[in-house]
């Protein structure tokens, strides 16, 4: 093997007996080629590890040929995914991921986990002192969060790296019980010569994973280790019923919550007409909903289905952090929700969605960086007076006496829908409607149904007597495509040939409907750089660029910001009950010296947490809300990501390795690993393709 392969020359081809505290240890081996992910130990096992040694070096010679080769199915497939990820096989340790300090903020977060968990920790501390075994738990993504057992055996792992915060995925120590176990969602035993990576060899583990009794995601896994003279095939029910003794606590504790929130949302909360209501934890699991939920949600043209079971984030709210994969709920209004208390806390929340017999607005996208006016410039509403805002308001203000197309380009959250809105309303199509859709927040399917609208009976689930698509809605008035670099690429020539032709069909339908809009497009993708990758077709670019303006980022416009919070504290002081307030001088100088990397809604935000939470009629730095005081980060740049660490290489590798991550924490899932990537599920697909990466079977 040369030295490109990334292995040395040469490996051993057998490897002496384990020994384990200075006396022989028998190791157990499984025969050729089982199937299955339980160990079943067969025939001479000194021989059989021996062969599976024999095999782990072949794999590795061949680079990566598993077949034929006298191991497990499973482990097989574990092996593949460990060379696909650049696991060094030659490893001695698992990786410490985190430091003292911050394992305790993950052990907060899976404050629930570890709580459900501390009874099979309390007899795992029991039993195993005298049996030479440990028993761990991690997250969900790997990360040890507590250990007990036999002290002798907790200070032999401490060789391989087994301690509290380090990180026991297959991307960062190989094939083992619990990173296989999380790769399969079933449980799974590694003994010996199975691992990939070369220091965990003398060891055999067993794990099992512990899902959320709500949605089934993955909260953690549990595994039994110890070197390999302890393996027993019994391990395994035993961690099975281990795992679910922790969920059926997970399940009571969830279950006593929400009875609590339900008796207080009744006694608190009347009988909504017209206003479909969604009942949510703090953890933003739906406990229940009412029948017109869906309908309403369906009106303003929100993609939240109550029975699909995602969570929602109410963390702006005073939810928790969700850590798994969720619905970001930046299409709830602060007005439709009413936290419920108990003795003081929130417990959970009541989101009441407008009907369309009650309102038929839809909730602003960008979180007001405008206010109300008198004058007849619709930008004079929209507060800046930094120069490049005024240079991008005067370029918007001439575009929209042009029929031209308008690409916004910006940051999240710089206010592009804000000022796509004046320029319609400074149009000649400002008597018409003003239409808008993000093209990020659907599947391919269903956004050409949204765009182009669909005839009854045109693919199973077409709504009964059609559905009118945005474009033919935004007929005579301004259709506003946000996250534009989104659009899937088989649906952008059909869109170009609408605005080529000023004509649409529906889906199924044959015959033409005639069109007239204005089309402003927004993105935050550099959309330039993904037309030379073949993701996004030149010739719409040049149609959609046409006029381009730039909104730069809060962070680039300081002077902005105290006017931009004056206006947010005037809105809530106009629509809310709240005496009036002032900000004191220092905590506008703690305001403007901060990034803001969430632009305006996430400084909105902030003054809206202020007003409504302190009582004092004078703001101060004290009354910011936690991770925003000088010195401190809401990003908690130490903990994000903190289980990828990314290959060394270029910029592609690091993308399609961050893509294989998503995909595999997704379980195959495409539709989830794509919302968790924050990128559409169209863009992973082609993305995919251009990696040469097959979708999970």
């Amino acid at each position: 093997m040369s030295a490109d392969d990334g292995f040395t020359t040469s490996l051993p081809i057998t490897r002496p007996i384990i020994r384990q505290r200075g006396r022989s240890s028998t190791v157990r081996g499984p025969s050729p080629k089982k199937p299955g992910l339980i160990y079943r130990p067969d025939g001479d096992s000194l021989n059989a590890q021996r062969g599976i040694d024999r095999a782990w070096e072949q794999f590795l010679c061949k680079g990566g040929q598993a077949k034929d080769l006298p191991i497990r199915d499973v482990i097989a497939s574990s092996w593949e995914r460990c060379l696909s990820q650049g696991v060094n096989p030659e490893q001695k340790a698992a990786p410490l991921l985190v430091s003292e300090n911050t394992l305790s903020h993950h052990r907060l977060r899976n404050s629930d986990l570890l709580l459900c968990a501390e009874p099979v920790l309390e007899q795992a501390r029991l039993f195993l002192q005298d049996l030479e075994t440990i028993l761990y738990l991690t997250d969900y993504q790997g990360l040890n969060l507590q250990i007990v057992g036999d002290p002798r055996t907790i200070d032999d792992a401490r060789d391989i790296g087994l301690v509290e915060g380090s990180g026991w995925n297959e991307g960062h120590s190989g094939s083992n019980a619990v990173g296989t176990a999380m790769a399969t969602r079933k449980p799974t035993q590694v003994h010996g010569e199975e691992h990939y990576i070369q220091g965990f060899k003398p060891w055999t583990c067993t794990a099992a994973v512990i899902a959320d009794p709500y949605d089934n995601q993955m909260m953690g896994v549990i595994d039994l280790s110890g070197l390999c003279s302890i393996y027993d095939k019994f391990h395994v029910p035993l961690v099975v019923a281990w795992a679910s003794q922790i969920q059926s606590g997970l399940a009571k504790k969830t279950s006593d919550l929400w009875s609590l929130i339900l008796e207080h949302s009744n006694s608190q909360f009347g009988h909504y007409r017209n206003t479909g209501k969604l009942l949510l934890d703090k953890q933003g699991r739906l406990i229940n909903s009412t029948a017109n939920a869906a309908a309403a949600l369906d009106s303003l043209g929100i993609d939240y289905d109550p029975e699909t079971k995602r969570r929602l984030s109410m963390q702006r709210f005073g939810g928790d952090e969700i850590v798994y994969p969720h619905d970001a709920g930046l299409w709830v209004s602060e007005d439709w929700v009413e936290p419920i208390l108990h003795k003081g806390n929130i417990v959970g929340f009541q989101v009441l969605v407008p009907s369309p017999r009650r309102s038929t607005s839809k909730p602003a996208a960008e979180p007001l960086a405008a206010g109300p006016t008198t004058s007849l410039d619709p930008f004079d509403g929209i507060y800046g007076k930094s120069p490049s805002f005024q240079a991008s308001a005067d370029k918007a203000r001439k575009a929209a006496n042009t029929p031209l197309p308008v690409l916004i380009l910006g940051d999240t959250g710089v206010g592009k829908e804000v000022f796509a809105k004046a320029i319609h309303d400074s149009s000649q199509y400002a008597d018409g409607p003003f239409i808008d859709l993000n093209c990020g927040g659907f599947t391919r399917d269903i956004l050409s149904s949204e765009l182009f609208g669909h005839v009854e009976g045109a693919f199973t689930g077409a709504r009964k007597g059609g559905m009118i698509g945005k474009i033919e809605a935004a007929n005579g008035g301004t259709l506003f495509l946000d996250e534009i670099g989104e659009l899937p690429l088989e649906l952008q020539p059909v869109f170009l040939r609408v605005l080529q032709e000023k004509k649409i069909y529906r889906v199924g339908d044959i015959k033409p409907i005639p069109v007239d809009f204005r089309l402003i497009a927004a993105t935050n993708r550099d959309l330039k750089g993904a037309v030379n990758e073949g993701l996004f077709r030149k010739d719409l670019y040049f149609r959609l660029s046409t006029v381009t303006i730039s909104l730069d980022p809060l962070s680039g416009r300081k002077e902005d910001i105290e006017g931009i919070a004056q206006l947010v504290m005037a809105r809530i002081r106009k629509t809310d009950d709240i005496s009036a307030k002032r900000f004191s001088p220092g905590l506008m100088t703690a305001l403007k010296s901060r990034e803001w990397p969430g632009n305006i809604r996430e400084l909105a935000n902030v003054v809206e947490c202020m007003c409504f939470m302190s009582t004092n009629e004078t703001l101060t730095i004290d009354d910011l809300p936690e991770g925003y005081r000088p010195g401190e980060s809401n990003l908690e740049p130490e903990h994000v990501n903190a289980f990828i660490t990314p290959p060394q290489g270029n910029l592609d590798r690091v993308e399609k390795s961050t893509i294989e991550a998503a995909i595999k924490q997704a379980e195959g899932n495409m539709t989830q690993a794509a919302k968790q990537l924050g990128i559409a599920k169209s863009t992973l697909y082609q993305k995919m393709k251009k990696y040469h990466l097959k979708k999970p079977t």
